[in-house]
């Protein structure tokens, strides 16, 4: 879990680093060959789309490499009292049934939060294209990673997203990773009618930067929370704890009588 928390802190900060970068780049070019206002701003509106395109499929990749990390990792977790002897025609086709499962479930969250900008007042046919880039890189960040360990398991998505209880340590990391992008792709969205005349101003870069800085702050609240519910279960099975404490004190009131 430590490694996955460090590679998702290295995969954010490379890809906060790049977007201004490209941003920066583009801006420059259009300035160059552009000398009215209007030219200037059609250009600075379209030049997000490139690099964001870029970030995008970056982004796919690792967090494809990331949940086969974690789906071998789980899968071995669960499967200890299983049998251990196993096909290699079947693991590789069980890493193609995963990598299937988890890019429909994908897919599918990326409809789900294309629906939701669009509710939250993206528009539905003015930047259609900037408006789907958010959505997969939302979907990436939150669908796409737990789907690896959570499949098609209906329960356990609405237990940990809607009912808000998760019951494992990677549930937790899950559950923190998603829900603070979510909340900083709204937040992100604060800075976007300001009239600041900024390049990352453009739809919809400031949603993408705050999902991914939240992202960021996700993984490490995740990490923390990891290691105390890891603690927490630790004192339980070896009977360190409030409840241990209670039973000596009882224990030394009965001796002393």
């Amino acid at each position: 879990m430590t490694l996955v928390a460090m590679c998702n802190l290295t995969m954010i900060y490379s890809t906060l680093v790049w977007i201004p970068t490209w941003l920066n780049s583009y801006t420059h070019q259009a300035d160059q060959k552009q000398d009215t206002t209007n030219n200037n701003s059609t250009t600075l509106q379209n030049a997000p789309l490139p690099s964001l395109s870029w970030t995008l499929v970056t982004l796919f990749g690792l967090q494809t490499m990331l949940g086969l990390v974690q789906w071998s990792l789980h899968s071995s977790s669960t499967n200890k009292g299983a049998k251990k002897s196993s096909k290699g025609g079947d693991s590789s086709s069980s890493v193609f049934s995963v990598l299937n499962t988890s890019i429909a479930i994908g897919a599918v969250g990326t409809l789900i939060c294309h629906v939701f900008a669009v509710l939250f007042g993206a528009g539905i046919f003015n930047q259609a294209k900037e408006t789907s880039q958010l959505a997969v890189y939302l979907s990436l960040l939150t669908f796409y990673p737990a789907s690896f360990v959570l499949g098609t398991d209906l329960k356990s998505w609405l237990r940990i997203f809607v009912h808000n209880s998760p019951g494992t340590y990677t549930e937790a990391a899950f559950y923190c990773q998603g829900m603070m992008a979510i909340f900083g792709a709204w937040l992100g969205s604060i800075v976007i009618p300001l009239d600041w005349d900024r390049p990352w101003q453009a739809w919809p870069v400031p949603c993408v930067l705050g999902a991914f800085m939240f992202y960021c702050i996700g993984t490490v609240v995740g990490l923390v929370v990891s290691i105390v519910m890891r603690q927490r279960a630790a004192r339980n099975e070896f009977g360190i704890g409030s409840g241990a404490g209670t039973a000596q004190a009882g224990s030394k009131k009965n001796k002393s009588e």
